[in-house]
């Protein structure tokens, strides 16, 4: 499957407010969460959270500090972790400013490392807090979303099996994280026709799906959402002609006319920063 039959297949799966998933041979269907169910969801799961620490189970933060408390856990490792976060995404900011390929996958893969580094932490600290509020409330909305949301046909009537819902799991998360990803709706709506359609309906665009907000699915508002967006952009900013059939590079470009030069060089700063350090770069490096 190309890129364009990927962006129409998930524009059609927004459009229609359902997924098909595969597993072990037979067909699931994924109905798509309204704006509604998204926030009782997330209500349901703050109640939870409430009610766990009232019956006194701890929070995520006080298992950390217990930890770090015994020693099992440290404050290194938590400022490691936030400066990993803040040198990746400055790191991926600088990534998409690197036009020679070369120097691209060179960095990229610096990128990559320090993602891998940062997982492995996270990981680690995932496990101090397993059974805190926060992760026991989180897995009851997870069960939750699988229970409400996976059906064995397409009119919903039919609910899965348990004994198959934890397979499914993974799989439906894996649906839900791509259509809900900003990149996802701005690819399918720019390249497979829905932006044109918009654009005309921009003043009231629930006409296209023809029910108010509330009934909307959630991926149906980040499409129309980021469309938006997209259109106010192309309307009020001159996009540079290199651009112009990337609806990403266009959702991301500002116009800075004053500090091209700066940014220029901000790049060429990095890139010999990297030859210096062996070809790593840390999160000082971005403050000078």
């Amino acid at each position: 499957m190309n890129d364009d039959d990927n962006y129409s297949s998930d524009l059609l799966e927004i459009l229609q407010g359902y997924s098909t998933l595969e597993y072990s041979g037979q067909s699931y269907y994924f109905k798509h969460f309204s704006v509604i169910e998204v926030l009782e969801l997330e209500f349901d799961e703050k109640k939870d959270i409430a009610s766990s620490i009232k019956n006194g189970i701890k929070t995520k933060n006080e298992l950390i500090k217990s930890a770090i408390d015994i020693g099992s856990w440290s404050e290194a490792k938590e400022d490691k972790i936030k400066s990993l976060n803040w040198t990746i995404k400055k790191s991926e900011s600088a990534l998409s400013k690197i036009e020679d390929q070369n120097q691209r996958e060179i960095f990229n893969n610096q990128i990559e490392a320090q993602r891998k580094e940062l997982e492995e932490i996270e990981n680690e600290r995932a496990k101090i807090f397993s059974y805190s509020a926060e992760y026991l409330a989180q897995v009851k909305k997870i069960r939750k979303m699988v229970d409400t949301s996976i059906f064995l046909n397409k009119e919903f009537s039919e609910k899965i099996e348990s004994n198959n819902s934890a397979a499914l799991t993974a799989i439906l998360f894996s649906k839900f994280n791509h259509l809900n990803s900003r990149d996802t709706s701005l690819k399918a709506s720019y390249y497979a026709g829905f932006f044109d359609f918009f654009a005309s309906q921009a003043a009231n665009p629930l006409c296209i799906f023809g029910v108010t907000f509330n009934k909307l699915t959630c991926f149906q508002k980040n499409l129309i959402i980021y469309s938006s967006s997209l259109l106010n952009k192309i309307k009020n900013v001159s996009i540079p002609p290199e651009i112009a059939n990337d609806p990403i590079k266009v959702y991301e470009y500002e116009e800075k006319p004053h500090q091209e030069a700066k940014t220029s060089h901000g790049v060429d700063d990095l890139r010999a920063k990297m030859a210096m350090r062996g070809g790593e770069l840390k999160a000082e490096d971005f403050l000078s």
